[in-house]
C-alpha cells in the first residue's frame, strides 16, 4: 500500500451545470473527494451511513443540516458530520468553494 499525496489544486474544476466532485482516493474504508462550487452552487443536505469529515481550503460558504442550518464557514473550516445526520453546503461567496470530503464506511 502507498501513502498518496495529493496538491489539490491540480484538480480544480468546475462545471456551470452543478457542484464538481473529483475522488481522489478509496481505500476499503474511506473515500476523498474534492468538492469544487461555483457562487451560489450548492450540494442539497443529504445523508449517509458513514461519518463524514469536511475541510474547506478555499472561500466561504454556509453548511446546510437539518441539526445546525446556517453555519458560516470559509477556508480552515473543519465540519464533521455524524453518520446519519443530514449535511450540505452553500457557496455564499462571490469566488469558488473548494472542500475536502472524506467519508468512511
Amino acid at each position: 500500500m502507498l501513502i498518496e499525496i495529493f496538491p489539490y489544486q491540480e484538480h480544480i474544476r468546475y462545471n456551470d451545470a452543478k457542484a464538481e466532485k473529483t475522488i481522489l482516493a478509496k481505500t476499503a474504508h474511506t473515500q476523498t473527494t474534492l468538492w469544487c462550487l461555483k457562487p451560489a452552487q450548492k450540494i442539497s443536505p443529504h445523508v449517509h451511513a458513514g461519518d463524514h469529515v469536511w475541510v474547506v481550503l478555499e472561500g466561504e460558504g454556509r453548511f446546510l443540516s437539518e441539526a445546525r442550518d446556517g453555519i458560516h464557514v470559509k477556508a480552515g473550516s473543519i465540519l464533521s458530520a455524524p453518520a446519519g445526520l443530514s449535511h450540505g453546503i452553500e457557496n455564499t461567496g462571490s469566488l469558488g468553494l473548494v472542500f475536502i470530503s472524506v467519508s468512511a464506511g
